[in-house]
């Protein structure tokens, strides 16, 4: 089996500045993402900070690494590691190897990661390396945490001009919700009637650096979506 993603060819040190928050409003956390390339892949890291403007509360920060191997014209996730901190005090941290292990499947036993496997902060880098044709579509699976992962249906649906604070850019748009049509169909419309879908923007110059994603904040058709949007 191919690798769905292809090589973007990011350029080593290339480093983007999101901000996050909810749509239409005043987005009050900044994001950097730095992807470098090394002898046969990427590594990324992405630090995150959320400044508190109460007193006694302390700043919240969080930072991810992230390996990918890169073979054929093909990339694949590699490695993971997050770690989040309330000031000085660390919350939590996790790490994973995703390649040439095996994971305790819930109810199934030991395997291998699925080869198509994207960390949720992975898809800074990796999907950079869709085939970016209107009509395209894809399933991966995203991986939530521990050996939790979900199937993701991603679609390209049209090119379009995004206006963010970098500048006004011509981008593909991106489509993409849980799949779970062939596990059960009344799961998936189960699913896809609480989960509405993310839309991304990613540029359409190569190496298609993601320029806009809008996200549902709950479980709800009705609740309120937030908005990344890439400054610079």
């Amino acid at each position: 089996m191919i690798p769905v993603f292809r090589d973007p060819f990011i350029p080593d040190g290339e480093k983007s500045i999101y901000t996050v928050g909810p749509e239409g409003k005043p987005q009050d956390i900044e994001l950097i993402h730095v992807v470098a390339r090394e002898r046969g892949g990427y590594r990324s890291t992405l630090d995150a900070r959320l400044d508190s403007d109460r007193p006694g509360v302390p700043d919240l920060t969080m930072s991810i690494e992230q390996r990918f191997s890169r073979a054929g014209g093909r990339l694949l996730a590699e490695h993971y590691r997050a770690e989040t901190r309330s000031g000085s005090a660390m919350v939590s941290r996790e790490e994973a190897n995703f390649t040439d292990t095996v994971h305790l499947q819930l109810g199934a036993g030991p395997a291998p990661f699925p080869l198509n496997l994207m960390p949720i902060a992975g898809g800074l880098t990796l999907l950079r390396g869709l085939d970016f044709t209107a009509g395209a579509v894809e399933t991966l699976d995203v991986w939530l945490a521990f050996s939790v992962h979900w199937p993701l249906l991603v679609r390209v649906e049209k090119e379009t001009t995004v206006e963010v604070p970098a500048g006004t850019l011509p981008c593909w748009q991106v489509r993409m919700r849980p799949g779970f049509a062939q596990v059960n169909s009344l799961l998936d419309k189960i699913i896809g009637g609480l989960l509405p879908p993310f839309i991304a923007h990613f540029e359409a110059a190569p190496p298609h650096r993601l320029v806009r994603m809008s996200f549902p904040t709950e479980l709800s058709l009705s609740a309120p979506r937030a908005v990344l949007e890439l400054v610079t």
